[in-house]
């Protein structure tokens, strides 16, 4: 499994998409089950920024590579797309 985090070193919306793309990418080419962004929940300032642009990108991604969409069971700032 791939893990990154996009939210918690100061990124903007654009830098956290690009690293969840970047991501995505990657996981598939090293064959990885899957790949986690966790994007946060906004717990410091009651309002995640980056968390609900993050959930519909990460499901476009999962739709267009055949992947599946999931929230992290440990982790509400964090989904997971796992690889068929």
């Amino acid at each position: 499994m791939l893990e990154v985090d996009v939210a918690h070193g100061g990124e903007t919306w654009d830098a956290a998409r690009g690293k969840i793309e970047s991501a995505v990418d990657k996981a598939i080419y090293y064959g990885h089950a899957g790949v986690k962004i966790i994007h946060g929940h906004g717990s410091s300032t009651g309002q995640s920024v980056i968390g609900p642009r993050a959930i519909v990108l990460m499901k476009d991604l999962a739709a267009r590579t055949g992947g599946t969409f999931a929230q992290d069971r440990n982790n509400p700032g964090a989904h997971v797309i796992w690889f068929n």
